[in-house]
């Protein structure tokens, strides 16, 4: 339970910290926070509560806005990808997956963001959406890549060196 709440606490001051302190446009550990919520936290509950107590601290300090649905679900989706398929595998493998979580991101995010309006109702609309979003997609990717994989480093690190067994998974 000890570890249960060092690594919850971890990922949240490092999400908290990630998204407040100055940073390229989508260059967080939210993706990594949500993925390994699900992955590390046995608790399916605290899975979930982590990451949106994260999503719900930081919008309230940096700014309400419309699209929290679709970020905090993207970001939710994290969580499953991590609770079933990111287990102590190969660093290619996190690295596949974070991709995945920040394309997922980055598809509802966006979507979110056709269905407000401003690109209008339309086919047109909606690629012009997903077309002016595509600058920012690359930093979406490069901090879930970097995060996710400090995160997956630090957990083999941890689980080698620190803890003879983990009660969640084996890192080999």
């Amino acid at each position: 339970m000890r570890v249960q709440l060092i690594s919850g606490l971890a990922l949240l001051i490092i999400g908290i910290l990630g998204r407040l302190l100055p940073h390229p446009p989508n260059f967080t550990p939210v993706d990594a926070v949500a993925l390994f919520s699900g992955a590390w936290l046995t608790s399916r509950w605290l899975g979930f509560v982590l990451p949106l107590v994260l999503m719900a601290g930081t919008d309230i300090w940096l700014g309400w806005h419309d699209l929290w649905p679709f970020t905090w679900g993207a970001t939710l989706m994290g969580v499953l990808i991590g609770r079933y398929f990111l287990r102590w595998i190969q660093w290619r493998e996190v690295a596949a997956l974070s991709v995945l979580q920040a394309t997922l991101f980055f598809l509802l995010t966006n979507l979110g963001v056709w269905m407000t309006g401003a690109y209008g109702y339309t086919w047109e609309g909606l690629a012009l959406c997903y077309g002016a979003a595509i600058p920012f997609y690359h930093y979406q990717v490069l901090g879930a890549l970097l995060y996710s994989t400090l995160f997956w480093a630090v957990g083999r690190f941890a689980i080698r060196f620190f803890f003879r067994e983990s009660p969640a998974f084996s890192p080999e």
